[in-house]
Order: C-alpha cells, then structure tokens, then sequence
C-alpha cells in the first residue's frame, strides 16, 4: 500500500505568520522552531501510515522552499520530496493512480475566509460553482486519478472546507483561527496524538471514502494568490482543459515561479 502525505506549514499547531528570512537570531530560531513542529506532525502521519499497513510512503515538503521539513529526522521508511515548488514535473510530484491514499497534514484556508490563518491561494472552478482552496485543489487532483483524500489536519476553518466536500474525511482541527494572526492552538504533543489517529482511522477507512472527483471539462482560475505575481496579466480569462489536473498544469506552466531561466529568478529567496 502507497500513501502520499502532502504538507503545508500554515495549519500546523503553534503557527499563525508568516516567517521573515532576515538573518537576525531571533527570526531564524523562530522559523526552526515551526519547522521541527511541522516535522513532528509529519512524522505522526508517516508512523500511523506505516502501522496501517503502508509499505510506501512519500512526504511532500509542498511550502515555500520546499526545505521546511527537518528530513533527517524523519521516520527512516518514507521517502521525501523537496527542493523549490512547482519546479518539477508537476505540483504534487509522483502522485498517480499507484497511490492508496492522499494525506494532507498543515493546510490553511483558501483566500478571502474569515478570520482564518493567513488564508490564501483561491481556486474558482467552473465560473464559480466551485471555489477550491490549496489541500482542496491536491483532493480534486488526486481524484482524478481515483486516489481517495483520507485525512486534513489544519485550523477550524480549512478542515470545515474540505469535510464539507468530502464529508466521509478523517480531520484533526489542531486549532481554531481567530483571526489572520491569531489561533488557539492545541499543544503540539496533543496536536500529534490527533494527527496519528485520523491519518491511521482514514487509511483504514480509505475505501468508505470516495475521491473527490470534479468531472470534466473545467474552466479555472486564481482569484487570490502567493501576492507576487500579476494574476490578471497571467490569465485574465478562465483556463479550459479537459480535468482539473491538467487546467491546474497549465496554469502552473505560466507561472514565473516554474521558469529555469535563472535571470529571472534572481528574485527568489531561499530560507
């Protein structure tokens, strides 16, 4: 059995901003200290995959940099992807219709919810019928591979979102969003124990649990994103293809953050 743990860090306990890459010691102490609580929850979610049966598990380290995961200190049986996101050959690399199940551990809302931790990324689907965040956008892609999403861990407010599609999905709400900036957290030991739990409960659950499948054909757009680009000079009008994953590939395509033309990516910034 192969199960995919895709991560993000804004849904993490504990995390409620953004991190600065600023040199000073305060700032790098606080970004390693979100990191290690991220790799703790993934580390929960690769074990209980693992004594649910899994003999394959790959971790996608899908925020920023693609090297917010402490990976050495990881369970030794998974395998983890990392390096600068959407470089590759697709956003959630090595995902396909081999995989068991999708976990998604860390999420955050999509843009413009209320009083969410620092939602962002806004996906609207076919003139608005449907509005995708970032851990509904994996859910739909792997549905179009026939892959169940089996688990979110994240605030209130992005577990809310994807329950509501997928209404059979395992969730652990590791705190509750007051504001932006602001969350009541459980404490990341406890954070951990819930996270075990639901990614072992949804793996065995797996074929109770359908994929969240969009049929095609889609049109799509972003209406909010990362704030440095130009949406509307990347596509002003929505994106027509015959699934999700592909319309969301050719989006991806016309990104300025997958071009390999290093002159242009003098502007990125590693941690």
């Amino acid at each position: 059995m192969k199960i995919y743990i895709q991560t993000d860090i804004e849904g993490v306990a504990g995390f409620c901003f953004f991190e600065h890459f600023d040199p000073k010691v305060e700032n790098v102490q606080h970004r390693h200290r979100m990191y290690r609580l991220l790799t703790d929850e993934v580390n929960a979610a690769v074990k209980a995959a693992f004594d649910a049966g899994a003999d394959e598990v790959l971790v996608n380290d899908s925020h920023s940099s693609g090297y917010n995961i402490i990976f050495e200190d990881l369970d030794p049986r998974c395998r983890i992807i990392h390096g600068r996101n959407c470089s590759g050959p697709h956003w959630l690399p090595l995902l396909d219709a081999s995989c068991d199940a999708l976990v998604l551990v860390g999420m955050h809302a999509m843009g413009e919810t209320p009083n969410a931790i620092l939602p962002h990324s806004k996906w609207k689907v076919n003139g608005g019928a449907i509005y995708l965040s970032e851990g509904s956008m994996a859910a739909a892609i792997a549905g179009d591979y026939g892959v169940p999403t089996v688990f979110v861990s994240g605030d209130d407010k992005i577990t809310a979102e994807i329950k509501s599609k997928i209404p059979k999905i395992e969730t652990a709400e590791v705190k509750q969003a007051l504001s932006v900036y602001q969350a009541c957290s459980v404490i990341p030991a406890r954070a951990c124990e819930m996270i075990y739990a639901g990614v072992k409960n949804g793996i065995a659950r797996r074929a109770e649990i359908k994929p969240y499948h969009i049929p095609g054909p889609v049109k799509l757009n972003l209406l909010d994103g990362p704030g440095h680009i130009d949406l509307k000079a990347v596509l002003p009008e929505d994106l027509e293809a015959a699934t999700v994953d592909q319309a969301f590939m050719e989006f991806e395509r016309r990104m300025t953050w997958t071009c390999f033309d290093t002159a242009k990516l003098n502007g990125f910034v590693f941690p």
